[in-house]
């Protein structure tokens, strides 16, 4: 089975986050797939969590080069497609990246982001439930 992830579920695997174990026996004999920009998300949650005081500089890289470790199929995104679903429910591009590949590609998703399970219901994307 092919199942869509988003940053949220790839943090709380590398900070090692309460969710975790949950998250990792609904990814079990699944083949993992993101649009190709969440090595950008990624990089970019780490730096907010830097600035925050979160975490230090080691840990930043230490935590994207684990996460370049994980076994992920990388998709394209229709970023007209992703845009005008960003318009529709009103929310950020990088949330529409991960709910246009789901819709388009007629996968579930897995996501602790309330607002995208919320929005990936209203628009019949099947919804995995940490």
């Amino acid at each position: 089975m092919e199942l869509m992830i988003d940053a949220s579920v790839l943090i709380c695997i590398i900070l090692n986050e309460p969710e975790k174990k949950k998250v990792i026996s609904l990814t079990e004999e699944t083949e993992l797939v993101s649009p190709e920009i969440i090595s950008f998300e990624i990089g970019n949650a780490l730096s907010r969590m830097y600035k925050k005081h979160r975490l230090n500089e080691e840990q930043i890289v230490k935590s994207y080069e684990l996460f370049e470790t994980l076994p992920l199929r990388f998709v394209k995104v229709d970023m007209a497609k992703a845009l005008k679903l960003s318009c529709k429910y009103s929310i950020y591009a990088y949330d529409a990246y991960y709910l246009e590949t789901a819709y388009r590609l007629k996968l579930p998703l897995l996501t602790l982001d309330v607002l995208m399970k919320n929005t990936g219901k209203h628009i019949n994307i099947d919804i995995l439930e940490v």
